[in-house]
């Protein structure tokens, strides 16, 4: 308990806000609502910028950090996709679609929380692993994954208004 205590104690206070509002949006999902195409593609692209933030000057090998990144957002987003269902009903006249609830949102939130933190104390505890390559390009893939889950989410929402609209 004495660990887990010292490790919130040196969290900085700015990271639970942050943690609580990921949490938050994620936690929107879980219910039915209406919105426009637009707006759902916002949090898969924040994440994936997050990730490709992330990825910029660490000790990975860059081409396998590009290429860790290009597989496992591909990955992630087909299993996204799958996870998905097609949004309730479209409405072409405004470009909304009601989105049925969904834990998937909330589940790559908490995973994004928790593979953020335990880096960030990795990296705290254990300053030597910024240099190691193999820890940095973990991250790289996890990000990578978790936002193409996403971004395959939201892309079969996509399919789905374009096929309309072209029906």
């Amino acid at each position: 308990m004495t660990t887990i205590i010292e490790i919130l104690t040196h969290t900085p206070v700015w990271v639970f806000p942050v943690i609580a509002a990921v949490l938050w949006l994620g936690s929107r999902s879980l219910r039915e609502r209406t919105m426009s195409l637009g707006l759902l593609v916002v949090l898969p692209l924040v994440i994936l910028m997050l990730s490709v933030g992330s990825s910029v000057g660490t000790a990975a090998n860059p081409l396998a950090a590009l290429t860790g990144w290009v597989v496992s957002a591909a990955l992630g987003g087909a299993i996204g996709w799958a996870a998905s269902r097609a949004p309730r009903s479209i409405d072409l006249a405004t470009g909304r679609l009601v989105v049925p609830g969904s834990v998937l949102p909330l589940l790559v939130c908490i995973a994004i929380v928790a593979l953020r933190y335990y880096f960030g104390y990795l990296y705290g505890r254990y300053p030597a692993l910024l240099a190691d390559g193999d820890y940095a390009l973990a991250l790289i893939v996890g990000n990578a994954i978790l936002g193409g889950v996403m971004l395959g989410r939201v892309g079969r929402y996509g399919a789905s208004y374009w096929r309309a609209r072209s029906g």
